[in-house]
């Protein structure tokens, strides 16, 4: 992909608060066309799913406050859609559950942000087994990885209560 893809989409989402419809619907466009959707199909032929995962990750990973809000944001429009594919999230769960630490909050901080449009995405015994174990067990308190913790916290958020 382009490599400025991550920066200058990070400022593109900036725009997801705009109140015309039709500017937030382009910036979600463009947002398939560069890290959802293969190239040259109008955004209607998904990568595979481990590919746009780790184009989540990229995304996400080192974002500022402001960002990760407008990721958020997209991310919840985009799931509610259905144009995320669901294999997508087993990809983040196997990150969450064995990647490397940065790796692990990212992932599980992209999963909390799809939970905000669909909390299956977070609610159910094993899910809640693998934030208990990777996120706020022994290699959390080892590695002292709180913001590891702090993306356990905002998937717990997310469960039904």
């Amino acid at each position: 992909r382009l490599p400025c893809a991550v920066t200058g989409m990070k400022q593109a989402l900036s725009l997801m608060w705009s109140t015309e419809q039709s500017i937030k619907d382009e910036v979600l466009k463009a947002f398939v066309d560069v890290f959802v959707a293969q190239p040259g199909t109008d955004g209607e032929e998904p990568l595979p799913s481990n590919q746009i995962a780790h184009n989540l990750l990229s995304l996400a990973d080192e974002a500022t406050v402001s960002e990760l809000a407008s990721i958020e944001e997209a991310i919840s429009m985009l799931v509610k859609d259905t144009r995320i594919p669901a294999d997508v999230f087993g990809s983040l769960w196997i990150a969450t559950a064995t990647g490397p630490s940065k790796s692990r909050a990212t992932a599980l901080h992209v999963l909390a942000m799809a939970a905000n449009a669909d909390r299956g995405v977070v609610d159910s015994k094993s899910r809640l087994k693998t934030i208990l174990d990777a996120a706020l067990g022994d290699y959390t308190e080892e590695k002292r990885d709180w913001n590891l913790a702090h993306s356990a916290a905002l998937a717990l958020q997310r469960v039904e209560r």
